[in-house]
């Protein structure tokens, strides 16, 4: 989208500050999520606090080749993981739903949201607990990806949410983006690309949600709706299931990223300043953006 590209370059790394650290700006309006996500949260929070650790290997209906594929996800291999999963689906005559889910979950590790969504799509709909929270990270993964992040596990902190917190500070005002490319936004434009990314990111805040309800010792979907809820503005809570989980984070190959992402939510200071760098497009570095009245 247009006005992601031009806004990245220079924004005001206070705005989203503020917002991460608990502060009230004075023209920002608070992020629109269901009411009873708050409550599904603290619901969450505490079933994980004396939930085992549930391993998707050992889940019923979990393919031949599930424990392979975990056990390279858990080793940090995730391209060993990808070639196990592909290998296997291309072994059957028929592929079954749950092999396309596991690659999905290769797919995810490998940053290939698409593809895992493809995959998920093509094994249909499940309420297994994995393919829930698969449908959840690879959404939110796949509109990162869209809005110039990169990677499997991008930052807490991306350049889309810090566009979006500063045109959101103008109150849905046109806005006019001046660099290499000027771009002028209608009204309408700044609050459809606002309510997208609060859409997106609430939408998928609910299938990380839906997926502990189902097995609620998963901790890639604790880990997963942590990030969404401090994405949407649940600072509090986002802070609380971050400390719940931590103990659950060691030794895994995703403990660096969760501290980070900890780190980033407690101080977001390092996370701005690194949002507002990105790489963009040849010609497209915005120079300033000013909300119009």
């Amino acid at each position: 989208m247009i006005w992601l590209v031009a806004a990245l370059g220079l924004v005001a790394a206070s705005a989203l500050a503020m917002i991460f650290l608990g502060r009230r700006a004075r023209r920002r309006r608070a992020p629109v999520v269901a009411a009873d996500l708050g409550a599904r949260l603290a619901g969450a929070i505490q079933a994980l606090a004396g939930a085992p650790p549930w391993q998707p290997a050992a889940a019923p209906g979990a393919p031949t080749t599930a424990a392979a594929i975990e056990a390279a996800l858990i080793s940090g291999d995730p391209g060993r993981a990808l070639e196990l999963a592909e290998a296997a689906l291309a072994a059957m005559p028929e592929p079954d739903a749950a092999a396309r889910i596991w690659l999905a979950w290769a797919l995810c590790a490998n940053a290939q949201p698409r593809a895992a969504l493809d995959q998920l799509a093509k094994a249909g709909a499940s309420d297994h607990a994995l393919a829930v929270y698969l449908a959840a990270r690879a959404a939110s993964l796949h509109f990162e990806h869209g809005h110039g992040a990169r990677g499997a596990m991008p930052p807490l902190i991306t350049t889309g949410d810090l566009a979006v917190v500063t045109l959101g500070r103008g109150r849905g005002s046109a806005a006019w983006l001046a660099g290499a490319t000027d771009v002028q936004l209608s009204a309408a434009q700044v609050q459809a690309a606002i309510a997208e990314h609060r859409e997106v990111t609430a939408r998928c805040l609910a299938g990380a949600l839906d997926a502990l309800d189902r097995a609620p010792g998963f901790a890639d979907a604790a880990y997963l709706a942590a990030r969404l809820a401090a994405k949407a503005g649940l600072i509090g809570p986002a802070r609380a299931l971050f400390a719940s989980l931590a103990p659950r984070m060691l030794g895994r190959p995703d403990a660096a990223a969760f501290e980070r992402d900890r780190s980033d939510l407690a101080d977001p200071t390092r996370a701005v300043a690194a949002a507002k760098q990105p790489p963009l497009d040849k010609g497209q570095r915005s120079r300033s953006l000013r909300v119009l009245p």
